[in-house]
């Protein structure tokens, strides 16, 4: 089976969405793959001060954050389509978004980034949220980088960027498969990590 997602997020350096449109292939349960396109768009000095300082925000202007960079979100991944010509060619998006909160001692994690503005803009099915089941059940988000070394071996390859990884989680959210393990992260049991919002027409 072949599938083409891209992959995004933004890290703690705040240098800009950094996105992957990337062609897996699994056969007979080995996988491989091949970034078609990439590109970062840097954020604006507004944008950098809005999500450094997200966590100071009451909750209505922190869930208002949320939304409004869910929609950002959307318009740079269409902004990427077209520029990258990927019309009908991406199957998911997976967007790891923007952490503002990782407290595991109280079990939950709060990403940045409306996965629904994010599905209802760009009208793709979209994954987000990977990781707050594996954080409810106690994992750890430090299995990201244990993650990451899961995932090259299975891909065969020394290094793999993260967009790159969120768009392999994404497909394997889409393929209803683990892609949280409990092995890694310390949590309970491994976990089918992401929520799916459906953005085209039923």
């Amino acid at each position: 089976m072949v599938y083409r997602a891209i992959g995004l997020m933004s890290d703690s350096s705040l240098d800009g969405l950094n996105m992957a449109f990337v062609e897996f292939q699994e056969i007979g349960g080995i996988w491989s793959f091949e970034i078609l396109k990439g590109d970062c768009y840097p954020y604006s000095d507004a944008w950098i001060s809005e999500l450094k300082n997200a966590d100071k925000l009451s909750a209505k202007d922190f869930l208002s954050l949320h939304i409004e960079f869910g929609h950002y979100t959307g318009q740079q991944v269409n902004k990427f389509i077209e520029e990258h010509q990927l019309q009908y060619k991406v199957a998911v998006i997976a967007s790891y978004g923007h952490t503002a909160f990782y407290i595991p001692e109280k079990k939950f994690t709060v990403q940045l980034g409306d996965g629904a503005a994010i599905a209802a803009l760009t009208g793709l099915p979209v994954v987000t949220d990977f990781f707050s089941i594996d954080a409810a059940l106690g994992g750890s988000e430090r299995s990201w980088d244990l993650l990451q070394q899961k995932f090259t071996v299975e891909l065969g390859i020394s290094e793999i960027n993260k967009p790159v990884l969120c768009a392999f989680m994404g497909v394997l959210r889409w393929r209803e498969e683990y892609n949280v393990f409990a092995a890694e992260s310390g949590a309970s049991r491994n976990t089918v990590g992401g929520a799916l919002w459906m953005g085209q027409d039923a």
